[in-house]
């Protein structure tokens, strides 16, 4: 498959020196990083090897106490939320800490989450938020690996194909409508747009969050039918947009009964508009992790732009030393925002900074390389 790169940023990714970084960062990594490598990037066969680093990785404290924190819970705030026992960011954080789909213990703490899915996936909507608080376990779960798993998979394409609608012939002047004709709007809900009722009938909204993205990023399940591609594609394509780009990351306000709620998140892209100089969190790494899954982003601006930026950062002895903001780990803030980006328990020097910058830069390189 060819990419559209430019001459100088196609010489970066077949540098020599790139191959050598993953055996850089087994010698250099923390037992995260050094499982990560192995099985992701270098995909050893050595079963021995590869459970003697599964071991090493299941010692770690930082991954012990992500487990300890995903509970079965189902409120919409477990659920979704930025305390740190929310499902989101400790299934984020426990699959950036090489946790998926296959590991006993992980597999037994994400059981009561699958099964709920399984419960809950052909009902209708009983609660403000519900299909919202599915797409959330549902994209997650696509993350850590349970992809191919009816429940995540039969949500995917529900939502795929709801987004789908939108972007085939895509209106944005119709998205929002005049507040005026509506009654009853909250003075704290004044100052957010009211998105058109017709585009989240049955609360199967037609544009995309962010979480439906990322679940569709990782299934494999979609990705490899062509005419499902086709559609994520052509939603990714409305995401690069301009017009998509300016709508509020909350997207604004719907109503369901008598009452008002946000509807949130829109697929934000860092950079798009003010550029890459003043980013405050991970953000921009999570978000080419997911993008690099579609040509349609591999090939834009904005992404070429992306890597073009993050190459800035490449040392004389060809590791990554990215500003200290872009791997921001905080103990209060969404997983999804870029807030828990810790890879090493010891953070304080500038050698776990190199360490974790060339981590990420290697990850997304070898993300785009394969897809």
């Amino acid at each position: 498959m060819k990419y559209s790169y430019p001459s100088r940023f196609l010489y970066l990714m077949i540098n020599l020196e790139h191959t050598e970084l993953p055996f850089w960062l087994l010698r250099n990594g923390n037992p995260v990083i050094r499982f990560r490598t192995l099985v992701d990037m270098l995909h050893e066969e050595d079963v021995g090897e590869v459970s003697e680093a599964l071991e090493d990785l299941l010692k770690e404290e930082e991954v012990r106490l992500w487990l300890e924190r995903l509970i079965p819970e189902f409120d919409l705030n477990q659920v979704h939320s930025s305390r740190e026992t929310a499902f989101e960011n400790v299934m984020g954080k426990l699959v950036q800490l090489g946790m998926r789909a296959g590991l006993q213990p992980f597999d037994n703490k994400t059981l009561p989450h699958r099964v709920w899915l399984t419960e809950n996936n052909e009902i209708e909507p009983i609660e403000p938020h519900f299909v919202f608080k599915k797409s959330v376990l549902a994209s997650f779960l696509s993350y850590a690996g349970y992809g191919s798993t009816k429940p995540v998979r039969d949500h995917l394409f529900s939502r795929l194909t709801a987004m789908n609608q939108f972007a085939i012939n895509p209106s944005f002047e119709t998205v929002f409508v005049d507040k005026s004709e509506f009654s009853g709007i909250p003075k704290t809900a004044q100052e957010h747009d009211l998105v058109n009722p017709e585009l989240y009938l049955n609360q199967n909204f037609r544009l995309p969050w962010i979480y439906d993205i990322r679940g569709l990023a990782f299934c494999q399940n979609i990705l490899e039918n062509p005419t499902l591609k086709e559609r994520c594609e052509r939603v990714v394509s409305l995401i690069l947009t301009e017009e998509y780009q300016n709508l509020p990351r909350s997207y604004g306000i719907a109503k369901y009964g008598e009452r008002y709620y946000v509807l949130g998140w829109a697929v934000n892209l860092p950079g798009y508009k003010d550029g890459f100089e003043n980013l405050t969190s991970g953000e921009l790494l999570l978000t080419l992790e997911m993008m690099g899954s579609f040509s349609t982003a591999r090939n834009s601006e904005w992404f070429q732009n992306a890597m073009e930026y993050l190459e800035r950062f490449r040392t004389d002895t060809g590791t990554y030393l990215f500003p200290r903001e872009l791997l921001t780990d905080k103990k209060d803030g969404y997983w999804i925002g870029g807030l828990r980006m810790g890879l090493e328990s010891n953070r304080t020097t500038q050698s776990s900074l190199e360490i974790e910058s060339t981590f990420w830069m290697t990850h997304i390189k070898r993300l785009v390389g394969l897809r």
